[in-house]
Protein backbone atom coordinates (compact mmCIF):
# COMPACT_ATOMS: atom_id res chain seq x y z
CA UNK A 1 0.00 0.00 0.00
CA UNK A 2 1.25 3.50 -0.91
CA UNK A 3 1.29 6.17 1.54
CA UNK A 4 1.64 9.53 1.24
CA UNK A 5 4.49 10.87 2.48
CA UNK A 6 5.14 12.96 5.53
CA UNK A 7 4.46 16.41 5.07
CA UNK A 8 6.33 17.70 7.90
CA UNK A 9 9.40 20.10 7.66
CA UNK A 10 13.14 18.76 8.22
CA UNK A 11 13.81 21.72 10.57
CA UNK A 12 10.68 20.94 12.48
CA UNK A 13 11.57 17.10 12.77
CA UNK A 14 15.10 17.77 14.25
CA UNK A 15 13.61 20.32 16.75
CA UNK A 16 11.44 17.83 17.78
CA UNK A 17 14.56 14.91 18.18
CA UNK A 18 15.86 17.49 20.08
CA UNK A 19 13.27 18.19 22.75
CA UNK A 20 12.47 14.23 23.17
CA UNK A 21 15.53 12.51 21.57
CA UNK A 22 15.77 10.64 18.54
CA UNK A 23 14.20 7.51 19.58
CA UNK A 24 11.43 8.81 20.79
CA UNK A 25 10.31 10.55 17.20
CA UNK A 26 8.73 8.28 14.26
CA UNK A 27 8.01 8.82 10.96
CA UNK A 28 8.06 5.30 10.10
CA UNK A 29 5.00 4.22 7.59
CA UNK A 30 3.47 1.53 10.19
CA UNK A 31 3.67 3.69 13.26
CA UNK A 32 1.60 6.66 10.94
CA UNK A 33 -0.85 4.24 10.31
CA UNK A 34 -1.24 3.15 13.32
CA UNK A 35 -1.85 7.15 15.47
CA UNK A 36 -4.32 8.03 12.22
CA UNK A 37 -7.29 6.30 14.13
CA UNK A 38 -9.14 5.40 16.70
CA UNK A 39 -11.46 2.50 17.70
CA UNK A 40 -14.62 4.12 15.65
CA UNK A 41 -16.61 2.14 13.76
CA UNK A 42 -16.26 4.08 10.69
CA UNK A 43 -12.48 4.09 10.44
CA UNK A 44 -12.92 0.44 11.53
CA UNK A 45 -14.45 -0.57 8.52
CA UNK A 46 -12.58 1.73 6.00
CA UNK A 47 -9.26 0.23 7.13
CA UNK A 48 -10.92 -2.80 6.89
CA UNK A 49 -11.55 -2.20 2.90
CA UNK A 50 -8.31 -1.10 2.59
CA UNK A 51 -8.83 2.36 3.05
CA UNK A 52 -6.39 4.47 4.51
CA UNK A 53 -7.65 7.75 6.68
CA UNK A 54 -5.76 11.45 7.53
CA UNK A 55 -2.21 10.23 8.83
CA UNK A 56 0.12 12.50 11.06
CA UNK A 57 3.22 13.47 9.71
CA UNK A 58 5.19 12.25 13.21
CA UNK A 59 4.58 10.88 16.04
CA UNK A 60 6.48 12.18 19.23
CA UNK A 61 6.96 10.62 23.06
CA UNK A 62 7.77 12.71 25.58
CA UNK A 63 8.75 11.81 29.19
CA UNK A 64 7.45 14.69 31.18
CA UNK A 65 5.49 17.86 31.19
CA UNK A 66 8.15 20.12 30.19
CA UNK A 67 8.80 18.57 27.23
CA UNK A 68 5.04 18.01 25.58
CA UNK A 69 5.17 22.57 26.77
CA UNK A 70 8.12 22.37 24.33
CA UNK A 71 6.54 20.51 21.61
CA UNK A 72 3.47 22.32 22.20
CA UNK A 73 5.31 26.27 21.97
CA UNK A 74 7.38 24.67 18.42
CA UNK A 75 3.43 23.27 17.02
CA UNK A 76 2.13 27.00 17.93
CA UNK A 77 5.15 28.83 16.44
CA UNK A 78 4.78 26.97 13.05
CA UNK A 79 1.17 26.77 13.35
CA UNK A 80 1.43 22.99 12.91
CA UNK A 81 -1.79 20.87 13.85
CA UNK A 82 -1.02 18.51 17.47
CA UNK A 83 -2.96 15.70 18.35
CA UNK A 84 -2.87 14.06 21.92
CA UNK A 85 -3.24 10.48 22.09
CA UNK A 86 -3.51 8.22 24.85
CA UNK A 87 -4.18 4.24 24.19
CA UNK A 88 -6.49 4.62 20.52
CA UNK A 89 -9.36 2.81 22.48
CA UNK A 90 -12.09 5.78 21.54
CA UNK A 91 -15.36 5.27 19.10
CA UNK A 92 -15.31 8.61 17.94
CA UNK A 93 -12.55 9.46 15.78
CA UNK A 94 -11.52 11.82 18.42
CA UNK A 95 -8.07 10.94 17.90
CA UNK A 96 -7.54 11.54 14.31
CA UNK A 97 -5.23 13.48 13.16
CA UNK A 98 -7.21 15.40 9.92
CA UNK A 99 -5.21 17.96 9.50
CA UNK A 100 -2.12 15.77 9.53
CA UNK A 101 0.87 17.06 11.68
CA UNK A 102 1.95 16.01 15.12
CA UNK A 103 0.79 13.26 17.01
CA UNK A 104 1.77 13.29 20.65
CA UNK A 105 1.77 9.56 22.29
CA UNK A 106 1.20 10.43 25.90
CA UNK A 107 2.18 6.96 27.26
CA UNK A 108 6.50 7.58 28.66
CA UNK A 109 3.90 9.31 31.08
CA UNK A 110 2.82 7.01 33.07
CA UNK A 111 4.16 7.64 37.15
CA UNK A 112 2.09 7.46 39.82
CA UNK A 113 3.10 10.77 41.84
CA UNK A 114 1.48 10.21 44.91
CA UNK A 115 -0.69 8.34 46.72
CA UNK A 116 -2.27 9.86 49.83
CA UNK A 117 -4.30 7.17 51.79
CA UNK A 118 -5.29 9.43 54.61
CA UNK A 119 -6.66 11.68 52.21
CA UNK A 120 -7.88 9.12 49.90
CA UNK A 121 -6.09 10.65 46.91
CA UNK A 122 -4.00 9.69 43.54
CA UNK A 123 -2.01 12.08 41.51
CA UNK A 124 -0.59 10.40 38.38
CA UNK A 125 0.22 11.32 34.77
CA UNK A 126 -2.07 10.98 32.27
CA UNK A 127 -0.34 8.62 29.69
CA UNK A 128 -0.67 5.56 32.45
CA UNK A 129 -3.19 2.68 31.61
CA UNK A 130 -6.45 2.26 33.65
CA UNK A 131 -5.76 -1.15 34.32
CA UNK A 132 -2.15 -0.39 35.72
CA UNK A 133 -3.59 1.87 37.83
CA UNK A 134 -6.06 -0.05 39.19
CA UNK A 135 -3.99 -2.94 40.17
CA UNK A 136 -2.03 -0.18 42.02
CA UNK A 137 -4.06 1.08 43.93
CA UNK A 138 -5.44 -2.41 44.59
CA UNK A 139 -2.46 -3.40 46.04
CA UNK A 140 -2.54 -0.28 48.47
CA UNK A 141 -5.65 -1.01 49.44
CA UNK A 142 -7.87 1.54 47.21
CA UNK A 143 -9.67 1.50 44.08
CA UNK A 144 -10.25 4.39 41.47
CA UNK A 145 -13.76 2.95 40.75
CA UNK A 146 -13.56 3.63 37.04
CA UNK A 147 -14.02 0.42 35.07
CA UNK A 148 -14.69 1.61 31.73
CA UNK A 149 -14.52 -1.74 29.14
CA UNK A 150 -11.27 -0.31 27.51
CA UNK A 151 -9.97 -0.44 30.53
CA UNK A 152 -6.77 -2.31 29.67
CA UNK A 153 -6.41 -0.38 26.51
CA UNK A 154 -7.11 3.23 27.66
CA UNK A 155 -5.31 6.12 29.85
CA UNK A 156 -6.17 8.63 33.18
CA UNK A 157 -5.91 11.03 30.16
CA UNK A 158 -8.30 9.28 27.74
CA UNK A 159 -10.92 9.11 30.54
CA UNK A 160 -10.19 13.21 31.44
CA UNK A 161 -10.34 14.15 27.84
CA UNK A 162 -13.80 12.13 27.12
CA UNK A 163 -15.39 12.39 30.46
CA UNK A 164 -15.34 9.17 30.86
CA UNK A 165 -18.00 6.94 32.63
CA UNK A 166 -17.04 3.23 34.43
CA UNK A 167 -19.63 0.37 34.41
CA UNK A 168 -19.74 1.21 38.65
CA UNK A 169 -20.52 4.57 37.68
CA UNK A 170 -23.91 4.32 39.87
CA UNK A 171 -21.50 4.03 43.40
CA UNK A 172 -18.30 6.01 42.10
CA UNK A 173 -19.39 8.48 39.73
CA UNK A 174 -18.03 9.47 36.38
CA UNK A 175 -14.68 10.78 35.65
CA UNK A 176 -15.89 14.79 36.38
CA UNK A 177 -17.06 13.16 39.89
CA UNK A 178 -13.61 12.10 41.00
CA UNK A 179 -11.16 15.02 40.13
CA UNK A 180 -9.86 17.56 42.29
CA UNK A 181 -7.01 19.30 40.48
CA UNK A 182 -5.41 18.90 36.91
CA UNK A 183 -2.03 19.90 34.98
CA UNK A 184 -2.50 20.49 31.53
CA UNK A 185 -0.66 22.45 28.80
CA UNK A 186 -2.54 24.87 26.34
CA UNK A 187 -2.00 25.86 22.93
CA UNK A 188 0.03 28.58 23.60
CA UNK A 189 2.64 26.27 25.41
CA UNK A 190 1.66 27.77 28.79
CA UNK A 191 1.39 24.98 31.78
CA UNK A 192 -2.50 25.32 33.52
CA UNK A 193 -2.23 23.92 37.02
CA UNK A 194 -5.28 23.83 38.77
CA UNK A 195 -5.85 24.10 42.77
CA UNK A 196 -6.56 20.54 44.70
CA UNK A 197 -9.17 20.73 46.68
CA UNK A 198 -12.15 18.84 47.84
CA UNK A 199 -14.74 21.34 46.67
CA UNK A 200 -13.99 24.32 44.53
CA UNK A 201 -13.53 27.30 46.76
CA UNK A 202 -15.04 29.84 44.71
CA UNK A 203 -15.19 30.74 41.09
CA UNK A 204 -15.46 28.74 38.02
CA UNK A 205 -14.31 25.18 37.91
CA UNK A 206 -11.60 24.88 35.49
CA UNK A 207 -11.11 21.22 35.81
CA UNK A 208 -14.88 21.08 34.51
CA UNK A 209 -13.65 23.28 31.38
CA UNK A 210 -11.00 20.99 30.66
CA UNK A 211 -12.46 17.33 31.40
CA UNK A 212 -14.53 16.44 27.92
CA UNK A 213 -12.93 19.02 26.24
CA UNK A 214 -10.95 16.06 23.53
CA UNK A 215 -7.90 17.98 23.84
CA UNK A 216 -9.64 20.47 21.84
CA UNK A 217 -8.10 23.21 24.58
CA UNK A 218 -5.07 22.08 26.19
CA UNK A 219 -2.70 18.75 26.48
CA UNK A 220 -3.98 16.74 29.92
CA UNK A 221 -0.53 15.78 31.70
CA UNK A 222 -1.44 15.22 35.22
CA UNK A 223 -4.23 14.63 37.42
CA UNK A 224 -5.51 14.11 41.01
CA UNK A 225 -8.38 11.91 41.50
CA UNK A 226 -10.37 10.40 44.32
CA UNK A 227 -10.23 7.11 45.15
CA UNK A 228 -11.94 4.95 47.63
CA UNK A 229 -10.90 1.79 49.76
CA UNK A 230 -11.23 -1.10 48.55
CA UNK A 231 -14.20 -3.14 48.86
CA UNK A 232 -13.89 -5.97 51.52
CA UNK A 233 -17.47 -7.51 50.56
CA UNK A 234 -19.61 -7.90 47.02
CA UNK A 235 -22.80 -8.94 46.56
CA UNK A 236 -25.09 -10.48 42.69
CA UNK A 237 -28.13 -9.61 42.28
CA UNK A 238 -30.74 -10.87 39.24
CA UNK A 239 -34.27 -10.72 38.00
CA UNK A 240 -36.12 -10.79 35.07
CA UNK A 241 -39.04 -8.23 34.64
CA UNK A 242 -42.18 -8.23 32.39
CA UNK A 243 -41.88 -5.20 30.33
CA UNK A 244 -38.68 -2.53 30.02
CA UNK A 245 -41.05 0.04 32.02
CA UNK A 246 -41.44 -2.24 34.89
CA UNK A 247 -37.27 -2.82 34.84
CA UNK A 248 -36.52 1.06 34.51
CA UNK A 249 -38.95 1.62 37.38
CA UNK A 250 -37.25 -0.89 39.69
CA UNK A 251 -33.78 0.68 38.82
CA UNK A 252 -35.25 4.49 39.23
CA UNK A 253 -36.58 3.37 43.13
CA UNK A 254 -33.29 1.31 44.11
CA UNK A 255 -31.57 5.19 43.24
CA UNK A 256 -34.46 7.31 44.81
CA UNK A 257 -33.66 5.36 48.08
CA UNK A 258 -29.92 6.30 47.96
CA UNK A 259 -29.20 1.75 48.39
CA UNK A 260 -26.20 3.08 45.72
CA UNK A 261 -25.31 0.02 43.49
CA UNK A 262 -21.77 -0.47 41.83
CA UNK A 263 -23.97 -1.21 38.99
CA UNK A 264 -27.36 -1.79 38.08
CA UNK A 265 -27.75 -2.88 34.38
CA UNK A 266 -31.45 -3.78 32.49
CA UNK A 267 -30.96 -5.65 29.06
CA UNK A 268 -34.27 -5.47 26.66
CA UNK A 269 -35.60 -8.20 25.29
CA UNK A 270 -33.45 -8.67 22.67
CA UNK A 271 -30.37 -7.94 24.29
CA UNK A 272 -31.60 -10.25 27.13
CA UNK A 273 -31.91 -13.36 24.92
CA UNK A 274 -28.18 -12.68 24.24
CA UNK A 275 -26.81 -11.81 27.64
CA UNK A 276 -29.27 -14.50 29.17
CA UNK A 277 -27.58 -17.45 27.69
CA UNK A 278 -23.76 -18.75 28.65
CA UNK A 279 -22.00 -21.30 27.08
CA UNK A 280 -20.44 -24.76 28.25
CA UNK A 281 -17.80 -22.94 30.02
CA UNK A 282 -20.19 -20.53 32.17
CA UNK A 283 -19.38 -17.23 29.60
CA UNK A 284 -21.37 -14.89 28.54
CA UNK A 285 -22.13 -14.43 24.88
CA UNK A 286 -22.38 -10.71 25.14
CA UNK A 287 -21.75 -9.71 21.77
CA UNK A 288 -24.24 -8.41 19.44
CA UNK A 289 -22.58 -10.95 17.02
CA UNK A 290 -24.54 -13.63 18.04
CA UNK A 291 -27.40 -12.05 17.35
CA UNK A 292 -26.75 -12.25 13.28
CA UNK A 293 -26.37 -16.25 12.44
CA UNK A 294 -23.85 -15.78 10.17
CA UNK A 295 -21.44 -18.59 12.04
CA UNK A 296 -24.13 -20.51 11.49
CA UNK A 297 -23.49 -20.83 7.79
CA UNK A 298 -20.24 -21.37 8.11
CA UNK A 299 -19.46 -25.21 8.74
CA UNK A 300 -22.34 -25.27 5.46
CA UNK A 301 -20.39 -23.03 2.97
CA UNK A 302 -17.01 -24.97 3.91
CA UNK A 303 -18.86 -28.00 2.61
CA UNK A 304 -20.08 -26.97 -0.53
CA UNK A 305 -17.25 -24.24 -1.45
CA UNK A 306 -13.32 -24.21 -2.16
CA UNK A 307 -11.60 -22.89 0.85
CA UNK A 308 -10.52 -19.48 -0.99
CA UNK A 309 -14.12 -18.55 -1.87
CA UNK A 310 -15.00 -19.17 1.66
CA UNK A 311 -14.49 -15.84 3.44
CA UNK A 312 -16.34 -14.01 0.65
CA UNK A 313 -19.86 -15.82 0.86
CA UNK A 314 -20.09 -15.58 4.56
CA UNK A 315 -19.12 -11.60 4.14
CA UNK A 316 -22.06 -11.82 1.67
CA UNK A 317 -24.48 -13.85 3.80
CA UNK A 318 -23.41 -11.64 6.64
CA UNK A 319 -23.72 -8.17 4.53
CA UNK A 320 -27.52 -9.44 3.54
CA UNK A 321 -28.61 -9.92 7.27
CA UNK A 322 -26.92 -6.60 7.99
CA UNK A 323 -29.48 -5.19 5.36
CA UNK A 324 -32.65 -7.00 6.48
CA UNK A 325 -32.68 -5.46 9.65
CA UNK A 326 -36.25 -4.91 9.51
CA UNK A 327 -36.45 -9.06 9.85
CA UNK A 328 -34.00 -9.60 12.66
CA UNK A 329 -35.72 -6.85 14.50
CA UNK A 330 -38.92 -9.03 14.69
CA UNK A 331 -37.03 -11.43 16.70
CA UNK A 332 -38.52 -9.53 19.65
CA UNK A 333 -41.48 -10.69 19.38
CA UNK A 334 -40.76 -14.15 20.41
CA UNK A 335 -38.75 -13.11 23.23
CA UNK A 336 -40.12 -12.64 26.84
CA UNK A 337 -38.86 -10.93 29.74
CA UNK A 338 -35.91 -7.74 30.36
CA UNK A 339 -32.93 -9.30 32.72
CA UNK A 340 -31.89 -6.97 35.32
CA UNK A 341 -28.77 -7.00 37.16
CA UNK A 342 -27.06 -5.82 40.07
CA UNK A 343 -23.90 -5.33 41.62
CA UNK A 344 -23.72 -4.00 45.71
CA UNK A 345 -20.46 -3.74 47.30
CA UNK A 346 -18.77 -2.13 50.79
CA UNK A 347 -19.17 -3.28 54.03
CA UNK A 348 -19.97 -6.37 54.11
CA UNK A 349 -23.16 -5.56 56.47
CA UNK A 350 -24.43 -2.62 54.54
CA UNK A 351 -24.04 -4.59 51.17
CA UNK A 352 -26.20 -7.55 52.67
CA UNK A 353 -29.17 -4.53 53.92
CA UNK A 354 -28.75 -2.77 50.33
CA UNK A 355 -29.40 -6.31 48.13
CA UNK A 356 -32.23 -7.06 50.88
CA UNK A 357 -33.80 -3.54 50.12
CA UNK A 358 -33.26 -4.22 46.24
CA UNK A 359 -34.62 -7.28 46.36
CA UNK A 360 -37.38 -6.05 47.72
CA UNK A 361 -38.17 -3.18 45.26
CA UNK A 362 -37.49 -5.71 42.47
CA UNK A 363 -40.19 -8.20 43.76
CA UNK A 364 -42.82 -5.12 44.46
CA UNK A 365 -42.69 -4.22 40.80
CA UNK A 366 -43.22 -7.39 39.24
CA UNK A 367 -39.34 -9.05 39.27
CA UNK A 368 -38.85 -12.51 39.25
CA UNK A 369 -35.84 -13.72 41.34
CA UNK A 370 -32.87 -14.86 38.99
CA UNK A 371 -30.06 -15.79 41.68
CA UNK A 372 -26.93 -14.43 41.33
CA UNK A 373 -25.72 -16.40 38.54
CA UNK A 374 -26.77 -14.09 36.31
CA UNK A 375 -24.99 -11.11 37.41
CA UNK A 376 -21.98 -13.20 38.36
CA UNK A 377 -21.54 -14.33 34.30
CA UNK A 378 -21.78 -10.27 33.38
CA UNK A 379 -19.13 -9.09 36.19
CA UNK A 380 -16.77 -12.15 34.80
CA UNK A 381 -17.24 -11.04 31.14
CA UNK A 382 -18.06 -7.30 31.16
CA UNK A 383 -14.88 -6.36 29.32
CA UNK A 384 -15.22 -8.96 26.88
CA UNK A 385 -18.02 -8.03 24.34
CA UNK A 386 -15.70 -5.00 22.94
CA UNK A 387 -13.24 -7.44 20.89
CA UNK A 388 -16.13 -9.59 19.85
CA UNK A 389 -16.91 -6.42 17.33
CA UNK A 390 -14.16 -7.34 15.02
CA UNK A 391 -16.17 -10.00 13.66
CA UNK A 392 -18.72 -7.92 12.86
CA UNK A 393 -16.35 -6.12 10.30
CA UNK A 394 -15.19 -9.31 9.00
CA UNK A 395 -18.60 -10.09 7.99
CA UNK A 396 -18.84 -7.17 5.73
CA UNK A 397 -21.32 -5.15 8.28
CA UNK A 398 -20.54 -2.50 10.65
CA UNK A 399 -21.63 -2.47 13.99
CA UNK A 400 -21.53 0.76 16.39
CA UNK A 401 -22.74 1.76 20.29
CA UNK A 402 -25.64 4.93 20.74
CA UNK A 403 -25.53 6.21 23.89
CA UNK A 404 -28.22 8.50 25.15
CA UNK A 405 -29.36 9.95 29.00
CA UNK A 406 -32.52 11.41 30.22
CA UNK A 407 -34.29 12.00 33.63
CA UNK A 408 -36.37 8.81 34.52
CA UNK A 409 -39.69 10.26 33.71
CA UNK A 410 -38.46 10.31 29.50
CA UNK A 411 -36.18 6.89 29.48
CA UNK A 412 -39.18 4.62 28.68
CA UNK A 413 -40.12 7.26 25.78
CA UNK A 414 -36.34 7.64 24.48
CA UNK A 415 -36.02 4.03 24.33
CA UNK A 416 -39.43 3.30 22.32
CA UNK A 417 -38.87 6.39 20.36
CA UNK A 418 -35.24 5.42 19.17
CA UNK A 419 -36.15 1.61 18.50
CA UNK A 420 -38.99 2.82 16.49
CA UNK A 421 -36.91 5.71 14.84
CA UNK A 422 -34.29 3.02 13.17
CA UNK A 423 -35.69 -0.28 13.38
CA UNK A 424 -36.08 -0.53 9.67
CA UNK A 425 -32.77 1.13 8.59
CA UNK A 426 -30.53 -1.79 11.51
CA UNK A 427 -30.63 -4.44 14.01
CA UNK A 428 -30.65 -2.39 17.36
CA UNK A 429 -31.31 -3.72 20.59
CA UNK A 430 -30.50 -1.78 23.97
CA UNK A 431 -29.62 -1.79 27.78
CA UNK A 432 -29.82 0.62 30.45
CA UNK A 433 -26.67 1.48 32.65
CA UNK A 434 -25.37 4.23 34.63
CA UNK A 435 -28.24 5.19 37.10
CA UNK A 436 -28.27 7.78 39.19
CA UNK A 437 -30.66 10.21 41.40
CA UNK A 438 -31.98 11.82 38.48
CA UNK A 439 -31.75 9.12 35.12
CA UNK A 440 -30.25 6.64 33.57
CA UNK A 441 -28.34 5.81 30.06
CA UNK A 442 -29.70 4.20 27.15
CA UNK A 443 -26.97 1.72 25.35
CA UNK A 444 -27.80 0.82 22.07
CA UNK A 445 -25.60 -1.17 19.64
CA UNK A 446 -26.63 -1.66 16.37
CA UNK A 447 -25.92 -3.47 13.17
CA UNK A 448 -25.79 -2.51 9.88
CA UNK A 449 -24.49 -2.80 6.45
CA UNK A 450 -25.19 -2.64 2.47
CA UNK A 451 -23.60 -4.10 -0.69
CA UNK A 452 -20.67 -1.61 -0.50
CA UNK A 453 -18.35 0.01 2.06
CA UNK A 454 -20.28 3.46 0.23
CA UNK A 455 -23.54 2.76 0.82
CA UNK A 456 -23.18 0.90 4.45
CA UNK A 457 -21.38 4.04 5.30
CA UNK A 458 -24.22 5.85 4.25
CA UNK A 459 -26.44 3.42 6.01
CA UNK A 460 -24.99 4.05 9.47
CA UNK A 461 -24.66 7.60 9.06
CA UNK A 462 -28.42 7.37 8.59
CA UNK A 463 -28.74 5.63 11.52
CA UNK A 464 -27.43 7.84 13.44
CA UNK A 465 -29.18 10.77 12.12
CA UNK A 466 -32.93 8.87 13.16
CA UNK A 467 -31.46 8.25 16.87
CA UNK A 468 -29.96 11.66 17.07
CA UNK A 469 -33.58 13.15 16.26
CA UNK A 470 -35.58 10.94 18.09
CA UNK A 471 -33.45 11.92 21.35
CA UNK A 472 -33.53 15.47 20.74
CA UNK A 473 -37.20 15.33 20.15
CA UNK A 474 -37.67 13.78 23.30
CA UNK A 475 -35.12 15.62 25.33
CA UNK A 476 -32.41 13.30 25.89
CA UNK A 477 -28.40 13.95 25.59
CA UNK A 478 -26.95 12.64 22.52
CA UNK A 479 -23.53 10.93 24.35
CA UNK A 480 -23.10 9.70 27.59
CA UNK A 481 -19.72 8.71 28.23
CA UNK A 482 -17.65 7.81 25.04
CA UNK A 483 -17.46 11.39 23.86
CA UNK A 484 -17.79 13.34 20.22
CA UNK A 485 -14.70 13.64 18.49
CA UNK A 486 -15.30 14.05 14.65
CA UNK A 487 -18.14 11.35 14.25
CA UNK A 488 -20.81 13.32 16.38
CA UNK A 489 -19.54 16.68 15.91
CA UNK A 490 -22.26 17.71 13.13
CA UNK A 491 -24.64 17.24 16.45
CA UNK A 492 -22.77 19.36 18.89
CA UNK A 493 -24.64 23.43 17.72
CA UNK A 494 -28.00 20.98 17.64
CA UNK A 495 -27.38 19.89 21.38
CA UNK A 496 -25.54 23.17 22.90
CA UNK A 497 -27.11 25.97 20.68
CA UNK A 498 -25.96 29.83 21.59
CA UNK A 499 -23.59 27.83 24.30
CA UNK A 500 -21.32 26.93 21.60
CA UNK A 501 -20.50 30.69 20.62
CA UNK A 502 -18.95 30.27 24.64
CA UNK A 503 -17.11 27.17 23.45
CA UNK A 504 -15.75 28.64 20.44
CA UNK A 505 -14.57 31.62 22.82
CA UNK A 506 -12.65 29.66 24.83
CA UNK A 507 -11.03 28.15 22.44
CA UNK A 508 -9.66 31.04 21.07
CA UNK A 509 -8.76 32.20 24.44
CA UNK A 510 -6.32 29.00 25.17
CA UNK A 511 -5.67 28.04 21.42
CA UNK A 512 -5.46 31.15 19.50
CA UNK A 513 -4.04 29.75 16.47
CA UNK A 514 -6.20 26.66 16.39
CA UNK A 515 -3.62 23.61 16.63
CA UNK A 516 -4.90 21.32 19.41
CA UNK A 517 -6.85 18.46 17.77
CA UNK A 518 -8.72 20.89 14.83
CA UNK A 519 -11.56 19.81 13.34
CA UNK A 520 -13.43 18.02 17.02
CA UNK A 521 -16.57 18.72 18.45
CA UNK A 522 -17.82 20.99 16.24
CA UNK A 523 -15.29 23.83 16.53
CA UNK A 524 -14.22 25.79 13.67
Amino acid sequence: MSLPSSQIAIELRDKLREIVGEAHVSQNDHDRMTYSRDNAPVLNLSYNEGRVGPLPDVIVWPANTEQVAQIVRLANETRTPIVAFGAGSGVCGGVAPLRGGVTVDMKRMKKIVDLDEESLTVTAEAGILGQLLEMELNRRGCTMGHFPSSIYSSTLGGYLAARSAGQLSAKYGKMEDMVMGLEAVLGTGEVLRTPTAPRRPFGPDWNQILIGSEGTLGVITQATCRVRPYPPSRRFLSFLFPTIEAGVEAMRLIMRHDLRPAAVRLYDELDTAIVGTSSKEGESKESVLNALPTSQFGDLLASVLPGGLLPSAIKRVGRFLGQRADLINTLERFTKGCLLVATFEGDDELTQEEATLAQLICEKVGGKDKGPDPAMRWWKNRYHVSYFQSKVFYHGAIVDTIEFACTWRRVPQLYHAVREAVRGLAFIMAHFSHAYLDGCSIYFTFVTSATSIDKTEAAHRAVWDAAVGACHRVGGTLSHHHGIGFTKARFMYDEHGASMGLFQAFKKEMDPNGILNPGKMGLA
